[in-house]
């Protein structure tokens, strides 16, 4: 008996220590569980890491706009603009130039018809104070003949200038530009035209009424002549 009780002793005490190591064992077990898949985690995040960085990100292709044949095109297109406008400026001067010409012609045209219309009624004295009106007016039409003129030339570098405009953009295939331009070119050159058969007409008929003074003046002298020598014919006889 003595035997057996020792025997269950020992059985009861292995029994409670095999007991207490079991979860020593289990949490030996569950830590290297745990620390054989910490690495496989973070592997598993440096390959996601890595798969998105050799995930290609799709770029934005450059328009078409962008290429050099269509930047020239935008290029010159901005310069038949400029030309253009350089030319309409020069254009309205100009025409402003030829009318204001063109006035003051007319003024020395209707003085010119005044003194002729006044010939043999007028003293000396008052001839004088004529002519120096139509002197006056005469310098005037003269200063507003070399304004248009020197503006005229710069109108002649401004249509140049946006005939060699309109011929890039035909050149570099802005078609639109270049017709626009050519239009732009053949409106004033009517325009200006028109203005100057205005003035040339005015011109024709200041030579009319200059003529038209001078022979006036020039029978005037004749008959004054003649009345000398009418009288002396007369007392002769």
């Amino acid at each position: 008996m003595a035997a057996l009780r020792s025997w269950l002793s020992r059985s009861v005490a292995s029994f409670f220590r095999y007991k207490q190591r079991v979860p020593v064992v289990a949490n030996c077990e569950k830590r290297c569980f745990s620390e054989s898949i910490r690495p496989w985690h973070k592997a598993v995040a440096a390959g996601f890491g890595v798969a998105l960085c050799a995930v290609p990100i799709a770029q934005k292709p450059e328009p078409h706009s962008l290429s050099n044949d269509a930047l020239t095109r935008r290029a010159v297109s901005l310069v038949t603009d400029s030309t253009s406008t350089f030319l309409s400026q020069t254009t309205y001067a100009l025409i402003e130039a030829i009318t204001e010409y063109t006035k003051a012609v007319y003024i020395l045209i209707s003085l010119y018809r005044q003194y002729t219309s006044l010939l043999g009624k007028m003293n000396s004295q008052e001839e004088d104070e004529v002519w120096q009106v139509i002197i006056g007016a005469r310098v005037e039409m003269t200063s507003k003949q070399q304004e248009y003129l020197k503006l005229e030339t710069t109108w002649m570098t401004a249509v140049s200038l946006s005939e060699m405009a309109a011929e890039a953009a035909y050149q570099t295939g802005a078609d639109q530009a270049s017709v626009t331009a050519r239009s732009h070119i053949q409106l004033v050159r009517s325009q200006v035209q028109e203005v100057r058969q205005l003035s040339q007409k005015a011109e024709t008929k200041l030579a009319e009424a200059q003529t038209e003074e001078l022979r006036q003046k020039t029978q005037e002298e004749g008959d004054e002549r003649a009345e000398p020598e009418q009288e002396a014919y007369l007392r002769e006889d």
